[in-house]
């Protein structure tokens, strides 16, 4: 049991405990988690669903599913299938599931319209769709001393880079509000929270290892290699002025949890 105690990423936790709060939860329905990883919140939410109940998991990833199992196997979780694919091909009939949750999934498919329009298909009419995104201003306090670090060197194809890779992975509310209703949802109710990511200094920010794990490579690749030690030591030494200045490195992290109908 020890090796499945520790359910969850950190990193996930703020964003699927509010996706949890906003399930209603029922019994003997049939629940979908697009994007479901490592095992959260699926594992969590097949056992408030209850044994009555079935949920099924898809992502792309074999190694994430592989730990789900032994996490479903460690618990004795018996109601749960899970599925290697995507979003935008869910291998399920159309309106047969009450329920889609994704916890930061659907926000990192290749396709947003194509995975919305799988969900209101698999979807019966009034089915609940429950998912999280972060939202632009995510890490703003890195981004901005990133920006003035390329300006003042004069990288403006790597500023340029910098902004569409925000723009790429950050959608404004309205942005997908609009999508999400374009697929068939309604009456989106949308939740804006944000949490705080606090570290002792720059150093300690860039030795962490999720941070270095997720948004670390794409901000390399940014910058061509050989140009890339000068922008990021320059980013870190900014960056350790200013915890030294405010006594600590303060990160936001603005999310949003939308709540519709089918």
């Amino acid at each position: 049991m020890v090796e499945a105690y520790d359910e969850l990423p950190l990193w996930s936790a703020p964003f699927g405990l509010t996706l949890l709060d906003q399930v209603r939860m029922r019994r003997g329905i049939r629940a979908l988690d697009v994007g479901c990883g490592t095992g959260f919140p699926i594992v969590e939410l097949a056992q408030r669903l209850g044994s009555g109940s079935e949920v099924v998991g898809i992502d792309p990833r074999a190694p994430a599913l592989a730990r789900t199992r032994l996490k479903l196997e460690v618990w004795g979780v018996r109601n749960v299938r899970l599925l290697e694919g995507r979003a935008e091909s869910i291998p399920l009939g159309d309106g047969s599931v009450d329920l889609v949750v994704s916890n930061n999934g659907l926000n990192n498919v290749d396709d947003l319209d194509r995975a919305l329009a799988e969900c209101a298909r698999v979807c019966r009419r009034g089915a609940q769709l429950v998912f999280t995104f972060n939202l632009p201003g995510s890490m703003l306090e890195v981004y901005e001393v990133l920006e003035q670090v390329l300006k003042d060197s004069g990288r403006g194809e790597a500023l340029a880079g910098m902004h569409q890779h925000i723009h790429t992975l950050r959608k404004p509310v309205d942005w997908m509000r609009t999508r999400v209703e374009r697929a068939g949802f309604r009456d989106c109710q949308v939740i804006e929270r944000s949490f705080r990511w606090r570290f002792s200094s720059a150093e300690a920010l860039f030795e962490h290892g999720f941070f270095r794990l997720a948004f670390i490579p794409p901000w390399h690749a940014l910058v061509c290699e050989e140009e890339r030690k000068a922008v990021f030591d320059e980013l870190e030494a900014r960056l350790e002025a200013r915890a030294a200045a405010e006594g600590e490195l303060s990160l936001t992290i603005p999310y949003a949890c939308f709540d519709c109908a089918r």
